[in-house]
């Protein structure tokens, strides 16, 4: 047959437009199909990892909805689409294992065993995560560590006092040890002697010569320590399980994650245990309980709609070639470390892009999150070329929501919700770079998790560009900040950057903290914002483990809207609304000699950078509106006599446009409840406000989690959480 030349040419635009060949054909992998197969719908295939490998660039490969699928570290190929058909939930790929638990130990028949010949590495009954066997049990909270500066042993006394504890009790199990305020370790521990003291192995060491005492830790992967139900263990090929109160021991089913390897693997975020790609597309996936990493993308993926739930340790992980990426519409819930971080080439093309996400309880369990600093997060983009994370959700991070490494990124309207859950000294958004764009978020309740760490600073920040590095020019705008546990915005020894339009309330310390180190000039554009202090507060309630370091003996600070450091020169400071009530006895606060300011003149006459120009101070209570939508929202003035802070009259309703906010402002008391007016109304305090992400609030966990299962957990839930 003769072909023109023209012919040759579409035939290989479309094969380039199609990434493969024009041939491209579907393959269906159903839980009754057989490998070997035709791989059509009426003759499926079986697993996902033959149906990998029988496909060509540009294929497709689509698993029956309702079905679920083994499949452990399976390489995905490059350029082949991996999604789903049929009707009903998500298929699940997985690397859990169903086992017949039926056994019983001798020295307790309620515990159940079963024989496994591989190390378990976590345990699911009737399809809620349980922990390993611990010490003290989960409702008896931590240990404390009793000595200083020592980063390879605990030294506490109360190990003496347990009945029947001797040296050598512990050695061979473990301790997660939240060993300085923003990271835990997970270490073995290498002998246990004389009774109050814990030798720990190096493996799990992060090589930061930081402890003090008063670090809470627990003890765990020790068989004599499996005394209540909803504990596990597993043990030279044994797994031993004390079944849930809540759990029927004749019908519950148990699902467990195994890992080949025989070490303990205290630090195993890099195992690639699920699947990894160069350049494919996953739609439609539910990738759940994996032990290190559920996805890898190595060259410029696309994930949309997928869910990624129970992951030990990374949901995804982005690598050197991967970009430009694209993460949108996914709901990433219950993933012990992070959901989403890598560092990429600088050389390749900018554009990756993380958006429309929800990320739901990351980082959330305690000691769970990997060893050392940047852990239990929701995205870290350590390293990317103008990545945009935008119109994403993070409800309860055990530490920072996103953290940026790299210059050049964007984050915004976003919504951020308890942050800093279980981890202090960070922010709902935490960059160690220059350059980044922060603005339209909506911030609200950073914790800075105080109970379980030594006594520390509180420093659980909405927005914090980090002072270690001179870092400069970053832009944040428009930004709502709520209820931070430490400054709504903490800007120390930063350089030429725009602070401009954003509205802080009712933060513990400031709404806004400026901070020098060694350069006092620092150039800043700071203009247009509103900073609110508020008495009482209506901060969430937290227990707190204080004293030792921030203003001993332990005082609470009288909140500001505006704390400084001196002598030094941030640039320019104008037009600003200052708000505070009537009760407190300053406005603004030099922080060096402890000075409150209530007047704009005293402020100015002290800091030559700052100027009255189109600034204000109103002494009145205030209350926050926020449009946490995406389209302007009239929304109702709670009842009282409100004005706006510069005097103006508010009327019946106020209108504001998406991801934008206004203080109301009177001179009588405010309620507490609610602490602040959402236009989306969401109870964003709730246990679990949200099942969805942004723009589209149709629940999407009944892929595997229905809204029972979600009750079950908030009721679950310990109460010191």
């Amino acid at each position: 047959m003769f072909v023109t030349r023209r012919a040759l040419a579409v035939t290989a635009v479309i094969a380039f437009l199609y990434g493969g060949s024009i041939d491209a054909r579907e393959w269906y992998v159903a839980p009754g199909g057989a490998d070997g197969s035709a791989g059509t719908p009426s003759d499926p295939l079986a697993t996902v990892a033959h149906a990998i490998s029988r496909a060509s660039a540009g294929d497709k490969i689509l698993l029956e909805r309702g079905g679920t699928f083994f499949a452990s570290d399976v390489n995905a190929g490059s350029n082949l689409s991996v999604t789903a058909y049929g009707n009903g939930p998500r298929p699940i790929v997985t690397g859990s294992l169903r086992v017949n638990i039926t056994g019983t130990w001798g020295p307790n028949p309620s515990v159940r065993t079963a024989t496994i010949a591989q190390r378990v590495v976590a345990c699911y009954v009737n399809g809620r995560f349980v922990r390993l066997a611990r010490w003290p049990n989960i409702d008896d909270g931590f240990l404390r560590n009793d000595n200083d500066n020592e980063y390879n042993r605990i030294v506490d006394a109360e190990l003496a006092t347990r009945s029947g504890v001797a040296p050598g009790r512990w050695t061979g199990a473990q301790v997660r040890w939240r060993k300085w305020s923003w990271w835990w370790e997970t270490r073995p521990i290498a002998t246990h002697g004389p009774a109050d003291t814990l030798e720990l192995d190096l493996a799990g060491d992060v090589g930061i010569n930081l402890a003090d005492p008063g670090s809470g830790y627990f003890i765990d992967n020790d068989l004599d320590e499996l005394d209540v139900p909803g504990e596990w263990h597993w043990q030279a090929g044994v797994l031993y399980l004390f079944p849930p109160a809540w759990a029927d021991p004749a019908t519950m089913t148990v699902d467990v994650v195994t890992t080949t390897s025989t070490d303990l693997l205290v630090d195993h975020e890099a195992e690639p245990s699920g699947m990894r790609t160069s350049g494919s597309t996953f739609q439609n996936i539910h990738f759940s309980r994996y032990y290190g990493t559920a996805l890898a993308i190595n060259r410029p993926a696309t994930i949309e709609d997928c869910t990624f739930s129970e992951i030990e340790s990374t949901a995804v992980h982005f690598t050197w070639d991967s970009q430009p990426f694209t993460i949108r519409r996914s709901v990433f819930r219950d993933i012990r470390n992070i959901a989403i971080r890598g560092w990429a080439d600088l050389t390749d093309p900018a554009g990756s892009l993380i958006e429309r996400n929800l990320f739901l309880r990351i980082g959330f369990e305690p000691g769970y999150g990997g060893n050392g600093p940047w852990h239990a997060a929701g995205v870290i983009v350590g390293q990317a070329t103008a990545a945009v994370v935008r119109l994403n959700r993070f409800v309860d991070t055990g530490y920072a929501g996103i953290i940026l490494g790299s210059d050049g990124q964007t984050v915004e309207k976003n919504v951020f919700v308890r942050a800093m859950h279980t981890l202090n000294d960070g922010g709902a958004v935490y960059t160690n770079c220059n350059a980044s764009i922060i603005r339209d978020n909506i911030i609200l309740d950073t914790i800075g998790d105080l109970h379980f760490s030594h006594e520390w600073w509180p420093l659980g920040h909405g927005i914090w560009p980090e002072f270690l590095s001179d870092f400069h020019d970053t832009v944040i705008t428009g930004n709502t900040i709520y209820g931070s546990n430490g400054h709504g915005i903490f800007l120390p020894n930063n350089f030429d950057c725009t602070i401009s339009d954003n509205v802080i309330i009712d933060n513990r310390r400031a709404a806004l903290g400026l901070y020098i180190d060694a350069n006092p000039n620092q150039g800043h554009l700071i203009t247009e914002n509103t900073l609110v202090s508020t008495e009482p507060t209506r901060r969430i309630d937290r227990p707190e483990y204080l004293s030792h370091w921030w203003l001993p003996p332990y005082a609470e600070p009288i909140p500001v809207a505006l704390e400084y450091d001196a002598p030094a020169d941030y640039g320019s400071m104008s037009r600003t609304t200052f708000v505070a009530p009537a009760s407190l006895a300053g406005v603004i606060r030099k922080e060096t000699a402890g000075t409150l300011f209530s007047t704009l003149g005293e402020w100015t006459a002290d800091a030559a950078w700052a100027s009255d120009a189109g600034s204000l101070i109103n002494r009145n209570n205030a209350i926050l509106l926020f449009n946490d939508t995406e389209q302007p929202a009239t929304m109702p003035v709670p009842a009282g006599s409100w004005t706006l802070p510069d005097g103006s009259a508010v009327g019946a309703t106020i209108l504001l446009q998406p991801f934008r906010s206004a203080v109301l402002v009177t001179a009588t008391a405010v309620s507490p409840s609610p602490p602040y007016h959402a236009a989306s109304g969401i109870n964003w305090r709730a246990d679990s406000p949200v099942e969805s992400y942004l723009g589209d609030e149709d629940p999407v966990f009944g892929d595997g989690f229905e809204s029972g299962d979600l009750l079950a957990w908030s009721a679950a839930k310990p109460e010191n959480w």
